[in-house]
């Protein structure tokens, strides 16, 4: 079976019911609690303190936060505790739930911070002693949208946007597709029945060699990444067997028809082939495909002989996939000094420009950072002189963020593995449907199925 995207972040979230130990009174209103609370100043610079901040990201990732961080505020101490995901969630769950040396800072997947921000155990920053709001209207919509919960309050903010389309390798698609201009790309794959056909030619025309996709699961990730609904609605009801269908009828159209080079997504193969393989000109992903997939699999050494062999274009439709917010547990005594990492990390200018963009390579989500990493000519050595941020804004702006439960990552899980029987031809698209089901009510019986 694959390792998909759901099974590298990790298994399925706990459950809502399991947080409730922690109060039970809700999200406080936006000017709830303003009475004996701290006022905190808007510039954090010169705050003094330390917090405690956990987190599954890396730790060469965290060392390279927390460093720009004490650049512009150097009177912070912070002290990162790095874990593997699934120890992460556990451990993360049962300190906010206790109050028992919990974190004042923590990192949230999308799928983690749509069940937490609907809890009490994250501080409310729409609260008057913190100027969130100030910065979450300079997000990107979607960004700010997925920020808040369901009372309208945000509960953490978020360093970068992830919108999504089609990353290409600009050698095979002006072979194969004689262009490498993203706009006329797009023009030539702006559905899904166009990429097929296009899909069917490329394999033709390199005797097999060549695939359009790289593998059937990049059409989940375009499919899931934006449903329109949510996996699970707020009655119980499961998505409707019309959206999975579809999505399911195409991926068995997909691997039909030669359009996928059958690459492993995920895998260390898929990765290194990237380079070193003529095996696919299109994989769909993210903008964190580039520093999280594309690059890595490019010796360091051979960095200039890949220059300008990659470019980003747009999908069908906009969609994006994945992200991570800082959230403040609502009990921490160290709250200035919470606030002043996470507004530096998601507002300060200079530091997503400088820092976060231009070192790291991530796509910021505040607006005025994004504005002038475009007005500066953001490139990189991969994708040689493409504006690819121009790109990413315009996928961004068009986002529609989908409701973020606690069924989501089983829910991607799941649909993958009915991918692989799809694919291997072991099931068919309705038999998947009905299965894809039945395997998240066992999980979750409260769902409802129609």
């Amino acid at each position: 079976m694959k390792r998909r995207l759901a099974q590298i972040i990790a298994t399925a979230l706990v459950t809502t019911m399991a947080f409730t130990g922690c109060g039970g009174n809700g999200p406080k209103k936006a000017d709830g609690g303003k009475a004996g609370k701290q006022e905190i100043t808007e510039d954090v610079t010169k705050t003094e303190g330390s917090i405690e901040l956990w987190t599954n990201l890396s730790q060469d990732e965290m060392n390279f936060y927390v460093g720009e961080f004490n650049k512009i505020v150097p009177n912070v101490k912070v002290n990162v505790t790095v874990m593997p995901s699934n120890e992460y969630r556990t451990k993360l769950q049962n300190a906010f739930r206790t109050g028992t040396n919990a974190p004042d800072v923590a990192t949230f997947e999308i799928s983690d911070f749509g069940v937490y921000k609907e809890l009490d155990m994250l501080e409310n920053l729409s609260q008057n002693q913190y100027n969130a709001e100030e910065i979450s209207k300079e997000m990107i919509p979607y960004v700010d949208e997925l920020s808040r919960d369901k009372e309208g309050n945000i509960k953490g903010l978020s360093w970068q946007s992830t919108p999504g389309g089609f990353w290409f390798r600009k050698d095979l698609a002006k072979e194969y597709l004689g262009t490498d201009d993203p706009d006329e790309l797009h023009e030539m794959l702006s559905d899904w029945d166009k990429i097929v056909e296009v899909g069917k030619q490329v394999y033709e025309k390199s005797g097999g060699q060549i695939a359009l996709l790289d593998d059937v699961e990049s059409v989940l990730q375009f499919y899931a990444s934006y449903k329109g609904q949510p996996w699970v609605g707020e009655d119980n009801h499961i998505i409707d067997d019309d959206f999975m269908l579809k999505m399911f009828n195409m991926m068995k159209t997909v691997a039909d028809n030669n359009v996928d080079a059958r690459a492993d997504m995920w895998s260390a193969g898929w990765t290194s082939g990237m380079y070193s393989k003529d095996m696919f000109i299109l994989t769909c992903l993210p903008t964190w495909g580039l520093n999280f997939c594309i690059k890595p699999g490019i010796p360091e050494e051979e960095m200039e002989q890949a220059a300008n062999t990659w470019g980003y274009m747009q999908a069908p439709s906009a969609y994006q996939n994945g992200g991570t917010w800082y959230g403040m547990y609502s009990g921490s005594k160290n709250k200035d000094a919470a606030w002043a990492w996470i507004k530096t990390m998601t507002s300060n200018e200079e530091y997503l420009v400088n820092g976060l963009a231009n070192t790291w390579g991530d796509f910021p989500g505040y607006v005025p950072a994004i504005e002038r990493c475009i007005e500066e000519g953001h490139t990189d050595i991969v994708t040689g002189d493409q504006q690819y941020f121009e790109d990413f804004y315009e996928t961004a702006k068009n986002v529609k963020g989908d409701p973020m439960t606690k069924y989501d990552r089983q829910a991607w899980t799941s649909a993958g593995a009915q991918m692989d029987l799809i694919a291997s031809g072991q099931t068919t698209p309705e038999e998947a449907v009905k299965q894809f089901k039945e395997e998240m009510k066992n999980i979750y019986p409260e769902i409802v199925i129609d």
